[in-house]
Parts: structure tokens; C-alpha cells; sequence
């Protein structure tokens, strides 16, 4: 049946506001994650909690839902409102459904050597237990975790927490902001001295990433620039960005081609509404996505997006 990609995290509705309009919209980092890797990868499953309300039922069905827990409780929604510098202010947020997901239902026992887990992000402490029985169950499981500043700057124990399962997974991805509320220090190049895990991937934005492996060796990987004309909508980009970047590894093994394609793939998110813009995208492999950009920057036609529509 081959080897999966196995996603955990909130499924939401969100309300959009920006320069651009007002969307209510599906949402949830597991869901932009996924829908991200699926560009890539196809065997991509989701673990998450909804609402009987959640009205974007049609949207859960390509990841074999079967691991999303219907809750009496209303859905998980919120209500961003960005600024001019597509800074985010959260006017609302109701986890409801979004709290029930739960550690016990998830069948570790079922992962294969060569499966991988990304963990969106949720509450600190849930996120160690289930880093914890994964590799209890699967030791080889590869297994990626990305956090929000908001839970960083709630509470020392959060950190304590998240500086912990930084050490215990394969991969802690978080933006720069994000590792310097956590090391609580001003200073990227100090976060990285201070933040110890097997690979630590630190997003730039449109500038690429930094990745710090055991061992102390540090990479710069710049982002292969994707020309966006417009940006529609920034929900869920650093999501995005993690579901290509796992997905992308699981194909290569390579670093490098795995935080070009997620910079690219982030990058053509922005162009629409919530993941419009990539859901029907389809990569027959890495290489793919890197050289359609190549085309854009030499000025060809022969390819355009559309072409990798499924």
C-alpha cells in the first residue's frame, strides 16, 4: 500500500478579512498541511476533530477521514483580520470540536518504519504525549512538529514543553519570530545556539530557511523566488509551507530541494483565497515544482500552473 503522511492538528472555519474582502472559508494548520503535501504526495491522511456544523465536509474527504472525530461541540473557528503588513490579529477564536482531538484514538500501533507525522499546531502538552507514543510504537517514523508563537508566549511550562519535543523529533520547524520567543532572546543567531534538536528548520519567509542539524552544522537555503503578481490571502502559508517541505522530503531525502518546493508551493498559496490555488495542483515529483519556476524565470510559456492540475 506504500508509505503514508499522517497530518494532526485543527480543521476550522475561518473568517478572512484583509485588503483584499472578507471569506469564511475552510481552515486549520492539519488541513492546510495536507492539502499542501497532497500536491506532492499521495497517500496523505488527517487526524483532527470537527463539529456536526462544519460545512466543508467535502473538503475532508481526499484524506480518508476516517480519523476525524465528529463531536457534538461546534466546530473549531476563527476570525483573523490581517493589517497592511499581513500581520495577523486572531479577533476570535473558538476551539470547540478543535479541544477533543484525542491521543487515544490515533492507531499508532498501525505506523510503518517509513510512514511520517507531522504534528500542526495544538497545545504543547498534548504534543509531547503524542510525539512520546509515537516513538514509543514506531521509533523509526519520521516525525515533524511546528508550533505557534501564541502558545510559545502563554507560559514558561509551554516552552520548557516545546523545547523538549524539539529534541525528541525529527524535524521542529518554526519562523524566526517563533524561535526567538521560545529561547526568549532578540537574537536569531543565539535561538539557533539554544535550540537543540535532530534537525531544526527556521522559516524566512521569502528569504528561504535556515536548517541546524546535530552535530552543530548550520545551512543557509535560500527560497527559489515564485513571482507572485498579487497576494490574495496569507492564511495558512507557514502550514502550507510544512506539509510541501514533509511531503517533499519523503520523496528526495534532500533538504535543499525540500525547502525550495515548500517556499514555491507556500508562495502560489498566497495568489488565491484559503488553499483555492493548490487544491487541484498536481507535481508528478520534486523536480516539478522547481522547474516550472525555472520556466517562469526564463520567461516560458510552455508550462503554466494549470498543466499541473490533476
Amino acid at each position: 500500500m506504500g508509505s503514508n503522511i499522517y497530518f494532526v492538528g485543527h480543521v476550522s472555519v475561518d473568517r478572512i478579512e484583509n485588503a483584499n474582502g472578507v471569506r469564511v472559508q475552510p481552515g486549520g494548520a492539519a488541513l492546510y498541511a495536507a492539502v499542501a503535501a497532497k500536491t506532492l504526495f499521495n497517500n496523505v491522511r488527517l487526524f483532527s476533530a470537527v463539529g456536526r456544523d462544519y460545512e466543508f465536509m467535502n473538503f475532508l474527504e481526499p484524506f480518508l477521514s476516517m480519523h476525524v472525530k465528529f463531536s457534538g461541540m461546534p466546530s473549531t473557528r476563527f476570525h483573523i483580520k490581517y493589517n497592511e503588513k499581513w500581520e495577523a490579529h486572531y479577533l476570535k477564536a473558538e476551539y470547540g470540536a478543535g479541544s477533543r482531538i484525542s491521543v487515544s484514538r490515533m492507531p499508532f500501533e498501525t505506523l510503518k518504519p517509513d510512514d511520517a507525522v507531522h504534528i500542526s499546531p495544538i497545545r504543547p502538552k498534548k504534543v509531547y504525549e503524542i510525539v512520546e507514543k509515537i516513538k514509543n510504537s514506531s521509533p523509526d517514523t519520521k516525525v515533524s512538529v511546528n508550533t505557534w508563537v501564541g502558545y510559545v508566549n502563554e507560559s514558561k511550562r509551554n516552552r520548557k514543553t516545546l523545547k523538549e519535543v524539539a529534541e525528541k523529533t525529527d524535524f521542529f520547524i518554526l519562523n524566526d519570530s517563533e524561535a526567538k520567543a521560545l529561547t526568549e532572546t532578540t537574537s536569531l543567531s543565539t535561538a539557533l545556539r539554544l535550540l537543540k534538536a535532530k534537525t531544526l528548520v527556521i522559516t524566512l519567509g521569502e528569504l528561504g530557511a535556515i536548517i541546524s542539524r546535530e552535530g552543530g552544522e548550520i545551512q543557509m537555503v535560500p527560497a527559489l523566488h515564485y513571482p507572485v503578481k498579487k497576494v490574495v490571502d496569507t492564511t495558512g502559508a507557514g502550514d502550507t509551507w510544512c506539509g510541501s517541505f514533509i511531503a517533499a522530503y519523503k520523496l528526495t531525502n534532500d533538504l535543499m530541494k525540500s525547502v525550495t518546493a515548500a517556499s514555491i508551493i507556500s508562495s502560489v498559496k498566497c495568489t488565491g483565497w484559503g488553499f483555492n490555488s493548490i487544491w487541484n495542483l498536481r507535481f508528478k515529483d520534486v523536480n516539478d515544482v522547481i522547474e516550472y519556476v525555472i520556466g517562469l524565470k526564463e520567461g516560458s510559456l510552455q508550462k503554466r500552473i494549470s498543466d499541473y492540475g490533476k
